[in-house]
């Protein structure tokens, strides 16, 4: 029953997440892309957090979290772009691009320009922080490699679940604000 119970936890957890963000309404559709966003950056960042892969070097590379490659962290954010894109674009046809010019045409360059910030910012973010951490630990490891990594460790584990936590309630706050009548 253990287990079942966590299940049960993780996915009310998910769906209270995307209902906050998106609206009582509209947010069932968006669970499991919000699910899976969450899911993924989690068990990828708890990957490179329990692990510390940046030690053991391979030929071709080394061993780390999948969220610690910038490529990984900018798809993700592209994804969500995407889903708010069709998210917008679904619920209000091309009436959806009239948000570009409200309150004033005048503010059409800022309102594309935030469009391009918002996943970068989502990619940046999560990249970075990541990869601090990994090197963070990578480093006292290398330096005094027995007791002192290990609280630096359990931040990691900490920092990790927050980052999976901001990607997934900005990505479903961008979905929602696509959908939502004013800007």
């Amino acid at each position: 029953m253990g287990g079942q119970n966590f299940v049960e936890y993780v996915l009310e957890f998910i769906r209270d997440l995307t209902r906050t963000q998106i609206g009582e309404e509209e947010y069932r559709p968006w669970v499991p892309f919000i699910g899976t966003m969450f899911l993924f950056i989690f068990v990828s960042n708890w990957s490179g957090a329990l692990f510390p892969w940046r030690v053991f070097e391979l030929p071709n590379g080394e061993l780390a979290a999948p969220t610690n490659d910038i490529n990984t962290t900018v798809a993700l954010a592209l994804l969500t772009s995407v889903a708010y894109f069709y998210a917008g674009l679904h619920k209000k046809g091309l009436s959806y691009f009239g948000k570009y010019i409200q309150p004033t045409p005048v503010l059409l360059p800022i309102n594309i320009l935030e469009d391009f910030t918002k996943p970068l910012s989502l990619s940046f973010r999560l990249f970075g922080n990541i990869l601090a951490d990994e090197l963070v630990v990578a480093v006292l490891i290398s330096l005094v490699p027995l007791v002192i990594p290990i609280p630096m460790m359990f931040l990691g584990l900490f920092t990790s679940a927050i980052q999976a936590l901001i990607f997934a309630t900005l990505a479903a706050a961008y979905i929602g604000e696509s959908m939502e009548g004013h800007h």
